[in-house]
């Protein structure tokens, strides 16, 4: 059986198809500023972050370049805090994003 690598633009390729499977839990007017695929991109994003605050280091990013890594790597339109991001997640089973 043939070992398959899995380098980063698959996995962010994988993970943008399954999210767009995904139905919000989220009722519409119940706080749904940050879209699902912020925070799970958010929260796969932090894992590639120099420093200890992800979205502290966007944003400086952002205010030195006019552009961060959230946006240019990951497609991200706002970066939700660790805690609204948990607070999305929560409503998501994990089966969703990976069903095996």
């Amino acid at each position: 059986m043939e070992v398959k690598q899995l380098g980063f633009l698959g996995m962010l390729s994988y993970f943008q198809v399954v999210i767009a499977g995904i139905t919000d839990p989220r009722s519409a007017g119940n706080a749904t500023r940050y879209s699902l695929k912020d925070a799970i991109l958010g929260a796969f994003a932090a894992f590639f972050r120099p420093n200890e605050s992800f979205l502290e280091y966007q944003r400086q990013l952002n205010s030195r370049c006019g552009r961060d890594n959230a946006q240019s790597l990951f497609g991200l339109v706002n970066i939700p805090t660790v805690e609204q991001m948990r607070n999305i997640l929560d409503g998501i089973a994990a089966k969703h994003l990976f069903p095996w």
